[in-house]
């Protein structure tokens, strides 16, 4: 019976940590809105950027330039390949830390490739070209910082959520538990009085009979 009422009063709240709006608070979707919403328009900017670069009229030996293209493919492949799938999986399960931590790892290695052809193209490349690199990669900086603050509001935001629905269970839990029964008082009044127990009375001789010549029949000891 108990365990019954535990149940139904732990119902709610299960449905309540289960609910789609349980977790849309104003920090699910971090300071910037959806995590596309932050990281679209710097991967626009790295990729119109990326596809103006020249390297065929860099300063440079012939390694540095073919290494500089490879890095150019790669993040044309990431941005166009791996990350729209990340961003929509962030998307669909907005406050959520691991798909948004996903999506993080990601633009923290694509910072780091953009790094080195922006490197190269101070050293290489035209000023405009040089210039351009440099912007694309202080935006995805940006980006990345504004990601990691969306995973900490998030991851704070959930454990706050947590700990007010255990704080919950366990009021449903007390209220669920019925009240112990009441004790009835015993009074001691002291030793109990030993009963008195009544003398018998010696039961009652009978009469001597009288003798059948009419005298008196002598007393009997």
């Amino acid at each position: 019976m108990l365990i019954s009422k535990c149940a139904s009063a732990l119902v709610p709240l299960v449905l309540l940590a289960t609910s789609p709006g349980f977790s849309q608070s104003p920090a699910a979707n971090g300071p910037g809105g959806s995590v596309s919403s932050i990281v679209q328009p710097a991967l626009l900017d790295v990729q119109r950027t990326v596809g103006s670069l020249n390297t065929g009229k860099w300063k440079a030996p012939n390694e540095v330039r073919a290494a500089a293209d490879r890095n150019l493919s790669s993040i044309q492949r990431d941005i166009v390949e791996t990350l729209p799938n990340l961003m929509n999986q962030a998307d669909a399960a907005p406050g959520s830390v691991a798909p948004t931590f996903a999506v993080y790892r990601n633009i923290d290695a694509l910072y780091d490739v953009v790094l080195r052809v922006s490197q190269t193209a101070t050293l290489a490349a035209s000023d405009n070209e040089a210039s351009a690199a440099a912007s694309a990669l202080t935006r995805l900086e940006s980006v990345r910082r504004q990601l990691a603050d969306t995973i900490v509001a998030s991851a704070q935001d959930r454990e706050a959520q947590i700990v007010k629905l255990q704080a919950a269970v366990k009021t449903a839990e007390a209220a669920a538990v019925p009240p112990a029964p009441a004790k009835s008082a015993v009074v001691d009044d002291g030793p109990a009085t030993p009963a008195v127990k009544k003398k018998k009375k010696p039961a009652a001789k009978p009469a001597p009979k009288p003798a059948a010549d009419g005298s008196a029949a002598p007393p009997s000891n």
